[in-house]
């Protein structure tokens, strides 16, 4: 399995899909904690040794620490602990004594000396001081507190004024998927030229992009008809506003698109969310973030990173993408209220 590392000469090298701990954060049901380590502990005995956490994921830190500090006491294999710094921006603003007590306090959450990643997010741009913090989390890195500085969530104009800025960005983690292409409206190519990592949340989009929601519609009136979704979880919700703009406000486009992939799926012998996942990773330098709420997905990952698709495959996804509606804009833009 190949261990791409980053521009800043760390010594940190991650998988090439991450575990994402995004669902430990509520609204996804009960969390098993126990359940949750043995989970955890398969993915990682099967070289998935990277997670992705945030200071904002309910007890998701905690969590990964606790599991941290009883792999290192049994196991070799070294494990990478990403996290994020989302300050509180709304509510007071942020100062370098502020930035070092979160940062801290994320080190004793997870058990550790020095993270191997903090990437910050910043809700919005017209509150001011977002650079600042950016050059502070710099400042712990020179510190020896931080190995590595990302962002999450940032557009063009904002990594811009960091990389102008001199903060030493590595990554920026943002939502990709074949429903949310607006990585490609220039943040794919800004950071193929800074050699700037993408981490991908949401690619399967909370399993919108998955069998499930495969069917053939009835017919009313002429017009295809589907049932309804459940939107029972978080990331549902969340992704499901996406869908209404890929689609111009119905779900039929999401539909015709879920029935090629799975064609393409039956074809190679691999999962719809094979194919979807395959995709993002082929649109450049990106790491997609897979979900660690069971074990389900381990299969899904080793078949991901043996998938090839070919020129048909493209083809036929692109001609139902060429007729999508949205999102448009920058990264996390209509989500800002830009």
């Amino acid at each position: 399995m190949p261990r791409p590392g980053f521009n800043d000469g760390s010594d940190t090298r991650f998988a090439p899909l991450l575990n994402g701990m995004w669902t430990l954060a509520g609204g996804h049901g009960k969390v098993d904690v126990q359940e949750i380590m043995e989970v955890m502990s398969k993915y990682a005995r099967s070289g998935y040794t990277t997670f992705d956490t945030a200071d904002i994921y309910g007890p998701s830190e905690r969590i990964l620490g606790e599991f941290y500090e009883q792999w290192r006491m049994q196991e070799e294999q070294p494990l990478e602990l990403f996290t994020k710094f989302v300050p509180n921006i709304f509510r007071e603003p942020c100062s370098p004594k502020s930035v070092e007590k979160t940062v801290r306090n994320s080190m004793n959450m997870l058990k550790v000396d020095k993270i191997d990643l903090v990437q910050m997010h910043w809700w919005d741009y017209t509150i001011p001081g977002m650079v600042d913090a950016a050059l502070a989390l710099t400042d712990l890195k020179e510190k020896g507190m931080i190995k590595s500085i990302g962002m999450t969530n940032m557009g063009l104009d904002a990594m811009d004024q960091m990389w102008n800025a001199d903060v030493p960005i590595v990554c920026n983690q943002v939502q990709f998927s074949l429903i949310d292409r607006r990585p490609l409206n220039g943040m794919v190519q800004f950071c193929k030229d800074k050699d700037i990592k993408i981490f991908a949340y949401g690619s399967v989009m909370g399993g919108l992009l998955s069998e499930k929601f495969v069917e053939e519609p009835a017919k009313v009136f002429g017009r295809p008809r589907y049932t309804n979704v459940n939107l029972d979880t978080s990331s549902l919700k969340m992704y499901w506003a996406l869908v209404k703009k890929f689609s111009g406000g119905s779900q039929d486009l999401w539909r015709e698109l879920l029935g090629v992939l799975k064609g393409i799926a039956l074809k190679h012998e691999v999962t719809l969310t094979c194919v979807a996942i395959r995709w993002v990773m082929d649109q450049g330098d990106i790491f997609p973030i897979i979900g660690v709420r069971n074990a389900k997905h381990l299969e899904v990952n080793e078949k991901v990173l043996s998938l090839v698709l070919d020129t048909k495959d493209r083809e036929a996804i692109d001609e139902v993408l060429s007729r999508s509606k949205g999102p448009t804009g920058d990264i996390f833009s209509f989500e800002r209220g830009d």
